[in-house]
């Protein structure tokens, strides 16, 4: 049997939490949208992180 650290599921919790507003994003019509200032996020960006809600100019705080 396998045991998951605390630490392990905090960082599952938080992937899954990030995927979840993602998802919202994309439902709504904001996903490629910064959720600062509504500029477009850049493709490039979306496609390293697919759950990246922020422009450049507004790094996400974690």
């Amino acid at each position: 049997m396998t045991e998951f650290t605390n630490e392990s599921v905090n960082a599952i919790e938080a992937t899954l939490g990030k995927v979840e507003r993602a998802l919202d994003r994309l439902q709504s019509g904001s996903y490629r949208k910064c959720q600062v200032c509504g500029a477009e996020i850049e493709a490039s960006a979306l496609t390293e992180n697919p759950t990246v809600a922020n422009c450049a100019a507004h790094p996400e705080l974690l």
